[in-house]
């Protein structure tokens, strides 16, 4: 899969679903230092995703502060040609990055991804395989 490298990040396409509706967010970051991936609550706010008693809400602090989201699982999350199904993603509010998410560590290491920094691509090791 080709990434974008811009304004320091690397930036891909992905596909999200939830309760049988599909969206493409095409400005997702790639983060290897995130160890979970992370979407931007206003940009599936069509799909019906919300805040709903019972889900887990999570306390993300850092330098400026603690922001919480909230985790759900989601019908799958498609990158590149890889699915995950049912997978747990956190939503919250990207305020002030030109983002619409990132994925993580959880959904790269799961994936077994390549990061090729020469050529900007993430490849997933059974394309790697296949070449």
């Amino acid at each position: 899969m080709q990434l974008i490298f811009e304004d320091g990040l690397l930036l891909s396409t992905i596909e999200i679903c939830y309760k049988g509706k599909r969206k493409y967010l095409n400005r997702v970051a790639i983060d290897s230092g995130a160890s979970h991936s992370f979407i931007d609550i206003d940009s599936v706010e069509d799909l019906g995703i919300a805040f709903e008693n019972g889900d887990p809400l999570i306390c993300h602090s850092g330098i400026g502060g603690a922001e919480y989201s909230f985790s759900k699982n989601i019908d799958y999350i498609k990158i590149g040609e890889k699915i995950f199904r049912e997978v747990p993603i956190d939503f919250g509010t990207l305020r002030g990055f030109n983002i619409q998410g990132l994925i993580g560590l959880d959904i790269l290491k799961s994936g077994e991804f390549l990061l090729d920094l020469k050529n900007l691509q993430l490849i997933a090791i059974d394309e790697k395989k296949l070449a």
